[in-house]
């Protein structure tokens, strides 16, 4: 029988993040001593107080199916307090979706927002998943690029060289994956004063936004004069509060779209588990004293990593000014392991010294690497050490 898949399906590739956490997994079970920098997951046990959360609603009998299907009330007012503390921002529990992890608010968005041939401008390099999901949506992702800045962000005017009338979503993401990098509020607002009143939603992925480093400050794009009812922000609790297998993202944005994405996950997963909205609110709400213990141990080692990356012969890496990833620029080194783009890179570090990062190819910048430091400085360390022993 031959395969009845979609065409939709065929067009999207696997998780270019998850098949190398995958492959190097299976080479420890086979007893092979791999450093990762692959996985964009925090290394900390989710603080004490969240995992108490969860057992007690595990007693109490928070076991049934969540009710209503865009998230418990607890937990979407919980997502409004602690959006308007960090965000300054000032959304109701409608205005707020909770999903299985922000990726599904990312699709949900996609697939609520875009008809067939839709356009998506979407910077470049971009997190891996953005271009995959439009095309299931059966939009075209329209990408644009400034190679000239030294951490790859893009300005208005890159943006306006993208617009087309089928353009319906603008995505956005800051501190960045895989670059690191931070949007000034100066440079968001001349994004805004660019899209601000045409009929396009920007997609503000921020899901970062407790990760940045220095003196620094964070701004969300929602909280921009006149964009609240423009922008679909979308965040969760993974990153900040090392609850990625938790499973717990939201969104926020204008009601008339959270309702549409809510009718979705109403016909897909009904919502994350019930005792997980329970614990994602004493999260939001409870003490943040280990999230700025993460970010500070975070800081350290993204400096320490650009550090060593930088000292390598050839290797050109922006100093990372937040999330958790370091993304050099490794073309002047291909030649002399022998390979020709960033993907036979990667694979050739992981077989030759058994160190796991992500090429850069699948973020759409192939001259690049993701290495990522969340993960134990002594882990860094060594697998620094791999790395330049092999381009020596």
């Amino acid at each position: 029988m031959r395969p009845l898949l979609s065409k939709r399906l065929n067009a999207v590739a696997p998780s270019a993040t998850l098949a190398v956490t995958e492959k190097a997994a299976a080479l420890r079970a086979k007893g092979v001593d791999v450093i990762s920098f692959g996985a964009g997951e925090p290394d900390f046990p989710t603080p004490a107080h969240i995992r108490e959360a969860a057992l007690k609603a595990l007693r109490d009998g928070d076991t049934k199916y969540p009710a209503p299907v865009a998230g418990k009330t607890v937990l979407r007012t919980a997502v409004c307090e602690y959006l308007e503390r960090f965000c300054g921002t000032k959304y109701e529990p409608a205005d707020v979706i909770a999903t299985v992890g922000a990726k599904d608010a990312l699709y949900y968005a996609f697939a609520s927002l875009l008809d067939p041939g839709d356009e998506v401008v979407i910077p470049k390099p971009y997190w891996v998943s953005y271009p995959d999901q439009v095309r299931l949506a059966e939009g075209s992702p329209v990408f644009v690029h400034d190679p000239d800045d030294e951490l790859l962000k893009v300005g208005a005017r890159e943006i306006e060289s993208a617009l087309t009338p089928r353009t319906r979503v603008v995505v956005l993401n800051s501190p960045n994956n895989p670059t690191g990098a931070v949007y000034s509020r100066d440079e968001l607002q001349d994004i805004a004063d660019l899209l601000r009143g045409k009929d396009i939603v920007i997609v503000s992925d921020e899901i970062y936004h407790r990760l940045i480093f220095g003196d620094r400050k964070f701004t969300s794009f929602s909280s921009l004069p006149g964009m609240m009812e423009q922008t679909l922000v979308v965040n969760g609790v993974s990153k900040t509060f090392a609850m990625t297998g938790w499973r717990l993202g939201f969104a926020a944005g204008p009601r008339w779209l959270v309702a549409a994405m809510a009718k979705l996950q109403g016909q897909t997963t009904s919502g994350p588990a019930s005792f997980v909205q329970t614990a994602a609110a004493a999260a939001l709400r409870g003490p943040q004293d280990d999230v700025a213990a993460m970010r500070t141990v975070y800081e350290r080692r993204g400096e320490r990593m650009a550090e060593r990356l930088n000292a390598i012969r050839g290797v050109r890496c922006g100093r990372p000014q937040g999330a958790f990833y370091c993304f050099p620029d490794m073309s002047s080194v291909f030649e002399r392991v022998g390979v020709h783009n960033a993907d036979e890179f990667a694979e050739a570090v992981l077989d030759r010294v058994h160190v796991a990062l992500v090429s850069g190819g699948p973020f759409g910048a192939p001259a690049h690497v993701r290495l990522s430091y969340s993960t134990s400085d002594a882990a860094i360390e060594e697998g620094l050490n791999r790395l330049s022993r092999l381009l020596a």
